[in-house]
């Protein structure tokens, strides 16, 4: 079993340049299946999930030539459309998979989503199911797979998404690119990696128009689309994740390659905290000396606060002067990493949907055991501010979401280390 070693209490100082987004890889990825031609696929980002998606494309038929940072597509033979049941994936970013299929060939047989474990409990399946069969789509669950399927093509049609979810807004644009007619999303999700999705498919000869605010989304169906050269956009929660992490270690660091616009609300919440930011050439430079005091968080879709960048936000609070509060409303099961915390001397009080946190002096080194993708990300932030040796074991949940971490924290220098247990 591999694990993690660091040696915290050192403020880390320089540079980081940030990786592709995981988020937009999925669905991008998920699009090339519209195609039928070769394609390059620039600034993916070397990390689990990526790995086993690209995997997944494989076996269904889709040629992939892993050049590092880039890949090289092919997509031009038959594309199997079920997906293998393997109990050893954990990939929630499958589900735009299903849309894809169904636009492709018709039918889509693929496993439940995976992920996180925040995922367990009630999850807005039905608005995909709903927006698939606006479409025209007739979509099951035979107890093993979601089933999809459609006589001839997918057809356009007006959906409203009861919940602005970001899964459901892009299985309904990967099913409406090439259906016949006219299609208009309302209440569609409005995150930076649906921006990508689209910017993607138009470049590859989709009609898709956002209004101003990003809610509604309409399409003109096509009847191709050709292959393209595409860079994915840089991660914006590894970007806050280092913005925190500069925080949390009393430390100077830079953030490159990011779009700053992606992650303002936690730019904000930094300098409401007290922290120091500077913009320069694109880049943002995070300083700051005390603790900082304590302030209220609450999660909520794009352009809000991000859900995915609460738990690591909630570490840099656990040391922050006062009383913070945090009300996730976005995963059910997002405040775990509270229990890995409290062992770190955290001082937290979980509430159903709301942590309240009053601020310690500092964090002390322990054994804690990451919950999740984020919770992981939360706990290495811990480690990292806490003065001594500190051990995160399940360490391959942090693997999943961020590209070379290890080599890049060195590099602002701090001291971490993968072991495995003899």
């Amino acid at each position: 079993m591999e694990y993690l070693e660091i040696n915290g209490g050192k403020p880390l100082r320089g540079e980081v340049e940030i990786s592709g987004a995981k988020n937009a890889t999925f669905p991008i990825l998920s699009a090339v299946l519209l195609i039928k031609g070769k394609m390059r696929i620039k600034n993916i980002p070397r990390i689990l999930d990526v790995q086993s998606f690209m995997e997944i494309l494989t076996e269904i038929g889709v040629v992939i030539n892993d050049k590092g940072g880039e890949i090289f597509i092919d997509t031009s033979k038959e594309i199997n459309s079920k997906i293998a049941l393997n109990e050893k994936r954990n990939l929630r970013g499958s589900q735009t998979l299903l849309g894809a299929l169904i636009a492709r060939n018709g039918e889509a047989v693929i496993p439940p989503f995976g992920g996180c474990n925040i995922n367990i409990g009630p999850r807005p399946i039905d608005l995909h199911f709903k927006a698939l069969s606006a479409l025209g789509a007739n979509l099951s669950w035979d107890g093993k797979f979601l089933v999809g399927k459609v006589k001839g093509k997918l057809k356009g049609a007006a959906i409203f998404l009861d919940k602005p979810s970001v899964g459901a807004t892009e299985n309904a644009i990967l099913g409406a690119v090439l259906a016949e007619g006219e299609t208009t999303i309302e209440n569609a999700a409005r995150e930076p990696e649906i921006r990508d999705l689209i910017n993607f498919l138009n470049l590859a000869g989709a009609k898709i128009e956002v209004n101003g605010s990003g809610g509604v989304i309409k399409i003109k169906g096509v009847k191709d689309l050709k292959p393209v050269d595409y860079s994915i956009m840089p991660d914006r929660i590894e970007a806050a994740t280092y913005l925190l992490m500069g925080a949390i270690t009393r430390g100077r660091v830079t953030i490159k390659k990011s779009q700053p616009q992606d992650y303002e609300p936690v730019i904000l919440k930094l300098v409401e905290i007290g922290f120091e930011i500077k913009h320069k050439d694109g880049n943002i430079e995070i300083s700051g000396k005390g603790p900082g005091t304590g302030v209220t968080v609450n999660t909520q879709p794009f352009p809000g606060f991000p859900t995915d960048a609460q738990s690591q936000m909630m570490a840099l609070l656990s040391i922050a002067k006062g009383t913070s509060v945090i009300t996730e409303t976005i995963f059910e099961n997002r405040f775990k990493v509270a229990e890995e915390l409290i062992k770190m001397g955290a001082s937290i009080r979980v509430e159903r949907e709301t942590a309240i946190i009053n601020g310690v002096d500092h964090l002390t080194p322990s054994e804690v055991e990451a919950p999740d993708l984020r919770g992981g990300a939360a706990l290495l932030l811990a480690a990292l501010s806490a003065n001594g040796i500190s051990v995160i074991f399940k360490s391959e949940h942090i693997d999943r979401g961020y590209e070379s971490y290890i080599e890049k924290i060195r590099k602002l220098g701090g001291v971490i280390v993968r072991k495995t247990s003899p």
